[in-house]
């Protein structure tokens, strides 16, 4: 058993070894249609995450989860091109339940996502966010 699970913990390395990865925290505020996909009834939200976004040869993947408001908790998975500045991806957001685009420049991010109206998409068919991300800077001990 120890050693299935020493083989399942390396399989993330494997995978994301040689990949450049950046660890950030975002914060996000937008407007989501309830009851419909239109916003001529919308209501606003905001949310705050931490994620790790992965890059190598264009092929970008990040994830993401935190706290948010009005569903009280979110998290969200992308895949897509680009680098760990400038990306496009299409991201599933598990709950409440959207898919859509993920845009990228610099520390700012734009997603534009739809979901079912229904109680798995929180009675809301469309959000649009805008973010701005912090990037945790690693600290390296100096060799002696």
């Amino acid at each position: 058993m120890k050693k299935l699970i020493i083989v399942l913990s390396l399989i993330p390395r494997l995978l994301f070894g040689q990949f450049d990865h950046r660890t950030f925290t975002e914060l996000n505020v937008g407007l989501a249609a309830v009851d419909g996909y239109d916003f001529s009834s919308f209501f606003p939200g905001a949310s705050f995450l931490a994620g790790q976004t992965y890059a190598n040869n264009s092929l970008v993947v990040e994830y993401q989860l935190g706290f948010a408001f009005p569903s009280i908790g979110t998290g969200k998975l992308a895949i897509g091109i680009g680098n760990l500045d400038k990306n496009v991806m299409i991201a599933c957001r598990p709950w409440p339940l959207f898919l859509g685009p993920q845009f990228k420049y610099n520390i700012f991010t734009a997603s534009f996502e739809v979901g079912f109206d229904n109680v798995a998409s929180y009675s809301a068919g469309l959000i649009a966010t805008v973010g701005f991300r912090w990037q945790f800077k690693k600290k390296y001990k100096k060799e002696e």
